[in-house]
């Protein structure tokens, strides 16, 4: 039987006979590991800066239009930056909302237009559970209605007590019941703000 030659980075080993480990310089890479880079290789070049000057401007949070950060409100809809931002993960739900009225939280279709369709299913949150205002000055405040809730609304696990205004801050968590919990961002010019 004639002998072929190896593959490139392979040994033949005949049987019955052991190798030595090979040198740490003499080892192919393992898999996923980036090979080397190439010291005589020139580095990839880098993409020129833009000008100093120039502004980025971020989406509105309401009709998502883009404002500069030099602008105190939205050019199309006229809504300050200030507003704060309520992600839930269970059921899946982002809300937005700014100065203004109310912002209402429940199953009750009238009442929580915004909420009502999400929370259909929920037994366990009110058809009236919570308020939500924000301040033009950034600060935020939840209120549970004064005839209160069957499962309590709680701001970073204290129960809120009903008709009391309570204040919100960035960072916050928010839970109606025991298993709808949002999480809090405040955004606009006043302290505690992101």
């Amino acid at each position: 039987m004639s002998e072929r030659p190896s593959p490139p980075g392979w040994v033949r080993v005949p049987d019955g006979e052991e190798l030595e480990a090979p040198e740490e310089a003499e080892t192919a890479r393992k898999p996923g590991q980036a090979p080397e880079p190439d010291p005589t290789a020139e580095p990839a070049p880098r993409p020129a800066p833009g000008p100093a000057d120039v502004e980025v401007s971020a989406p509105c949070w309401n009709c998502r239009a883009p404002v500069a950060p030099r602008d105190a409100r939205c050019p199309s809809c006229d809504r300050t930056r200030t507003h704060v931002l309520l992600v839930c993960a269970e059921p899946c739900l982002e809300l937005r909302h700014g100065p203004g009225p109310s912002l209402h939280i429940g199953r009750h279709p009238d009442w929580a237009p915004r909420t009502a369709a999400a929370f259909a299913g929920w037994n366990k949150i009110s058809r009236r559970h919570a308020s939500l205002t924000v301040e033009p000055d950034g600060s935020a405040w939840v209120e549970e209605p004064e005839a209160g809730t069957r499962n309590g609304t709680y701001l970073n696990g204290a129960r809120i007590a009903p008709g009391v205004r309570t204040p919100v801050r960035d960072g916050d968590q928010l839970r109606l019941g025991q298993r709808v919990s949002f999480a809090v961002g405040l955004y606009g010019p006043g302290p505690g703000t992101g």
